[in-house]
């Protein structure tokens, strides 16, 4: 057997998930366990699996002896010779007829043992398939669980802006009451106040979306979307550069060890191989026994019960003396002298055995041996090439990852960077906004560049979370969002 590595599926002992509890919190693990159980790609996988595993069996039993047992009863009407009494018979003739047969291949070129063995290795690249359609299906709920994280911090972001914004605009109408500021700055924090509340809006729709996706991947019911809802692991509020590990090679050879779709390609050019074997076995021989015993009923088969006539009758003269010449006597049946013979007595008697050997010496098929040599000698080239190309593109996968994790710390930092300088620009402008020394032009494009900082960077933090836990998941390591 294979032993399955997932690392996504950790601590997932004794989860139970109800369908009908849409309200529950759930956790990463818990909905990566949900999707795996209702997936529609792994539950064909998984029948797959089970194909490959009944056509394993029936390889194994193309190798051992039939048997088969045959009964038949019937009629035959018209001229015909009888098969248990040789004669003929012109009448309704009942007939019945029971035996069993076997036949075994004795040698074919091993071509029997080597399909056996190759559709075990198929059982296992089946095997090794669906572990790959489960961490395909591991990441998608994962990088879906990051974007509902994401939508929901860039929700509690709006309400944070409109709240502020709330805040401002109360205090300006009061100042505007008081006849310290003119009416037209209240106008424009107003105006302010309804594009955060359109930012909110926009927010809630977009987190909504996210966890409709996510709740897509796991199958649940999405008109429940409202009451669905996830337990935010513990993301570091400014994570580090720690995280990154300083040698991508070391997940390279991680990944070139664990990755089930490497273990496919080389599980492939080992059938593969082995399909050459097959195709060289139709150079050789085969040589087949086939044993047979049967036995069977007719009801021309006659037997005498009656009391025959013995007579004899004139044949000629003698010349000369005038004598009759008599012939040798005969017993003379009658119709009522015979009975068909008893079924069991019959049964008893017609037994019959068979036991062939036959040996096919291949000598000339239209190239068809030569053919499916080469056919199978390319089809191995084809595998080994696919096993170096797989190899390569998850390389360039790792370190792919690996530099994108860098790119993006980079990223997370120049804007977090750019949103603490905005937000210091936003205190001062307020600040001096409130007290006068600046119009609300100002101060309003001093707020969005800090409500665009804010963005962006809450969006490079969750994606800088998110590379890390892919490069951590070409190392064999879990997904968990964790990273303290």
């Amino acid at each position: 057997m294979v032993k399955t590595k997932l690392p996504f599926l950790v601590a997932l002992l004794g989860l139970s998930l109800n369908t009908a509890c849409q309200a529950q919190s759930w956790t990463l693990d818990s909905c990566v366990a949900r999707a795996i159980e209702y997936n529609i790609s792994l539950q064909i996988g998984k029948n797959n699996v089970e194909l490959a595993e009944i056509n394993e069996a029936s390889s194994f039993g193309s190798m051992l002896p039939n048997l088969n047992g045959q009964m038949s009863h019937g009629y035959n009407w018209g001229q015909r010779i009888d098969p248990f009494t040789n004669s003929f018979a012109t009448s309704r003739i009942r007939s019945n007829q029971i035996g069993v047969a076997s036949s075994v291949n004795l040698f074919n070129g091993f071509v029997l043992r080597n399909t056996y063995e190759q559709s075990k290795i198929s059982s296992d690249i089946s095997r090794w398939n669906y572990n790959k359609t489960q961490n395909d299906v591991a990441l998608n709920v994962a990088t879906s669980f990051l974007n509902v994280l994401m939508a929901k911090e860039m929700l509690r972001n709006a309400q944070r802006n409109l709240e502020a914004t709330s805040t401002q605009s109360a205090r300006i109408a009061k100042l505007v009451t008081g006849g310290q500021l003119a009416q037209n700055t209240l106008t424009q924090i107003e105006s302010q106040l309804a594009a955060n509340q359109a930012s909110l809006t926009s927010a809630e729709n977009a987190f909504t979306l996210a966890k409709i996706q996510l709740m897509q991947w796991m199958r649940l019911d999405v008109r429940q979307v409202d009451t669905f809802q996830i337990s935010a692991p513990e993301i570091p509020d400014d994570p580090d550069a720690s995280l990154i590990i300083s040698n991508p090679d070391v997940a390279v050879q991680a990944a070139l060890n664990a990755f089930p779709e490497i273990k496919s390609a080389e599980l492939n050019v080992a059938r593969t191989q082995l399909g050459e074997k097959i195709a060289e076995g139709g150079y050789y021989p085969s040589l087949n026994a086939s044993l047979s015993l049967g036995t069977g009923y007719s009801g021309a088969a006659k037997v005498i019960t009656g009391n025959p006539d013995t007579l004899s009758f004139p044949i000629g003269t003698v010349y000369g003396s005038g004598d009759l010449v008599m012939s040798i006597p005969q017993t003379i049946y009658g119709s009522d002298d015979y009975s068909t013979k008893s079924f069991g007595n019959q049964f008893a008697d017609n037994v019959n055995r068979s036991l062939f050997f036959t040996l096919n010496i291949p000598v000339f098929n239209g190239f068809s041996n030569r053919n499916a040599v080469n056919r199978a000698r390319i089809n191995t080239e084809q595998a080994q090439l696919q096993l170096e190309q797989s190899r390569m593109t998850l390389e360039q996968e790792v370190l792919r990852a690996h530099q994108d994790a860098m790119a993006s710390y980079a990223n997370y930092q120049s804007n977090k960077a750019s949103m603490d300088a905005a937000k210091k620009a936003l205190d001062w402008a307020q600040s001096r906004y409130e007290n006068g020394a600046i119009d609300f032009s100002e101060y309003f494009n001093a707020r969005i560049l800090f409500e665009n900082a804010q963005s962006l960077t809450t969006r490079a933090k969750y994606e800088y979370i998110f590379k890390i836990s892919i490069l951590e998941f070409y190392q064999g390591k879990s997904i968990s969002l964790r990273h303290e």
